[in-house]
């Protein structure tokens, strides 16, 4: 596996101070925003590690005029310019910032972005296939089965699936890294009919045979305002950052009532560590 580093120049001619500085990050996807707009996470990265809400360093604000670095999930590198920064108007598919994004030389990236202030190095890390026996098969099964229905005994007995059918899980995973992340699309049934829109994220340590975390994800409903018990999470690209030595995955990370976001995941822990506005 090659690590897809991306050096800038503001790295090379970093000073202590300029050292001491968070980051913020965000993404651009005009398929979940207006076209032209997007969005940041809440929290930064310190250049060890990500703090899921506020910094505990000094951190630039996005500005007009910003030029900051991106890429998509095949390493495709673009600039992405902050045009313009708006207050929040209520429309959900209306994000914080339009931008514009300039493709670098080389093959042209496809949203969605991830972007970043320069003040850390940014590895991409490339993913493999990664193949679930019937025991691991087995044991996520029971666990998708499992958070299902907690989810579901919150919910008024008229509106309750009669079943759950899981289609085919992809299991992606990292050189160097001992567990894989699970993407595994579902549908709930209501009688003949089929709502295909459900869909489960885990961790999972094939070493050890353990489910480190899960999550049961559907973009419409949920038993309360809450998008810690449904949370619809898929995968979409791997990095390290800086001096942290961690796995990270920037995933669409959408609640209830079609709540649109981006989150990113510690390989790890599975712990949510950053979430979008």
């Amino acid at each position: 596996m090659k690590l897809l580093r991306l050096l800038l120049p503001a790295l090379l001619a970093a000073t202590p101070a300029a050292a001491q500085r968070a980051a913020l990050f965000g993404v651009y996807d005009p398929d979940s925003f207006v076209e032209g707009n997007a969005t940041r996470f809440i929290g930064c990265h310190d250049g060890r590690q990500f703090h899921y809400a506020g910094c505990p360093v000094r951190v630039d604000t996005l500005r007009a005029g910003d030029e900051l670095p991106g890429a998509d999930a095949e390493g495709r590198f673009a600039t992405v310019r902050v045009e313009q920064v708006h207050a929040f108007t209520g429309d959900l598919y209306e994000a914080p910032y339009s931008v514009s994004v300039r493709e670098s030389a080389g093959p042209v990236a496809r949203a969605p972005l991830l972007f970043w202030q320069a003040h850390p190095t940014v590895q991409l890390l490339a993913t493999h296939a990664v193949a679930l026996d019937a025991a691991a098969l087995a044991l996520l099964r029971a666990e998708a089965v499992r958070l299902h229905g907690r989810a579901e005994l919150l919910r008024a007995p008229g509106d309750r699936a009669d079943s759950l059918v899981l289609a085919v899980p992809s299991a992606r995973g990292v050189d160097g890294e001992g567990r894989v992340a699970v993407y595994w699309p579902a549908a709930l049934a209501y009688g003949e009919d089929r709502d295909r829109r459900a869909s489960f994220f885990f961790v999972y340590d094939p070493g050890s045979r353990r489910v480190i975390s899960g999550l049961f994800g559907h973009p419409e409903w949920a038993p309360l305002p809450d998008r810690e018990t449904v949370s619809a999470v898929e995968p979409l690209l791997f990095f390290r950052v800086g001096g942290d030595g961690r796995t990270y995955i920037l995933a669409r990370d959408n609640g209830p009532w079609e709540h649109i976001g981006f989150g990113v995941f510690d390989l790890r822990s599975g712990d949510r560590v950053l979430r979008s506005r």
